[in-house]
């Protein structure tokens, strides 16, 4: 109640009949907030101009009067000698009580609004490498190589929501009034307490949600309408590209096998994998860049997996499979 008590006495001292420790409480007011030196300097300059209307204030301060929360606790003292004076000073107050109650507004609003402002991190995995994050929530997520996650410092709202590019894996903290979801690319996921693993790499044709356990809703960004919800030990796969600009995003949902997690243990497992996907994964292993100087080796298959073979050893086992000849210059690999 600090304002109205300013409020109070900076009509008093207006109109002069101010008590001497009325006059010390409001000087000690004054001194401590600038914005009580402001609007006293700048209500005494109004007060004392002679170009004030009474008739144009007694409409505003009828209508702020109605507003006052607390009416009684702005006792204003009128004398019939001193009317004149009175009917002005609460016109002035009246414009003062405004300043203050719109002042609050704003800052509560601007203090609210400061709240909810999100304050976001961003982690980056280099090739060759992964690493694991525990997020405020206690989610903790597991980041392949060549992966970024951008999440914030805290969550906030009704949703916690996060943005991947890359892959990873997800072990979500169950909370079921605030749903988790995972932004990418292509599709967005969302969940409340599970599993899963998703991969979203830019340079790969597909985007894919693998699930482990619980359940998880998946939508796609071109098709907002459509909603795919999978069961445990079920991968969802959205073709970046469909056959045509005329035809809608082609997905399918497979049975989960053992290469989707993989690289959690270290291990690059690819079955029936055409080359030209294998070798994304065989840059982000590695750290290399591979080129293909003979197109139609991209799409050759290979079976198989690695765990410490260097790029090397791994490329003569992939010939033994289907010939081809290779060229190791600095950090690139070329595919003849």
């Amino acid at each position: 109640m600090t304002d109205q008590r300013f409020t109070e006495l900076l009509g008093k001292k207006l109109a002069d009949e101010i008590s001497m420790e009325e006059h010390k409480e409001f000087m000690l007011l004054l001194e401590g907030n600038a914005a009580y030196r402001q609007e006293y300097e700048s209500l005494s300059s109004y007060f004392q101009s002679d170009e004030v209307e009474e008739e144009d204030a007694m409409p505003l301060f009828e209508k702020i009067k109605a507003r006052i929360e607390n009416p009684e606790s702005l006792e204003i003292p009128v004398s019939k000698n001193r009317f004149g004076n009175w009917y002005r000073i609460a016109a002035v107050l009246a414009l003062c009580i405004c300043s203050f109650g719109g002042y609050q507004l704003y800052t509560k609003k601007i203090s609210s609004q400061a709240e909810s402002v999100l304050v976001w991190k961003e982690i980056n995995t280099p090739s060759r490498l992964t690493s694991k994050i525990t997020l405020a929530d206690g989610t903790i997520v597991t980041l392949n190589s060549e992966t970024q996650l951008k999440y914030p410092a805290e969550f906030k709202g009704d949703h916690r929501e996060v943005y991947l590019s890359g892959e990873a894996f997800f072990d979500v903290k169950k909370d079921a009034e605030h749903p988790f979801i995972i932004h990418t690319e292509k599709i967005n996921i969302k969940v409340l307490g599970t599993t899963f693993d998703v991969k979203a790499y830019k340079n790969d044709p597909h985007t894919e949600a693998t699930l482990i356990t619980g359940a998880i809703q998946v939508s796609i960004n071109d098709l907002p309408e459509k909603q795919i919800l999978l069961k445990p030990s079920e991968k969802f796969s959205l073709q970046h590209q469909a056959k045509n600009a005329a035809d809608s995003p082609l997905y399918s949902i497979i049975p989960l096998n053992d290469t989707e997690t993989s690289w959690m243990n270290h291990k690059l497992v690819f079955k029936n994998e055409t080359f030209d996907l294998l070798a994304n994964s065989l840059s982000r292993w590695y750290g290399l860049q591979i080129v293909f100087k003979n197109e139609s080796l991209k799409n050759s298959r290979f079976t198989g997996f690695f765990e410490k073979e260097n790029i090397s050893q791994a490329l003569k086992a992939l010939q033994l499979i289907e010939p081809f000849r290779y060229k190791i210059q600095d950090k690139t690999v070329y595919i003849y």
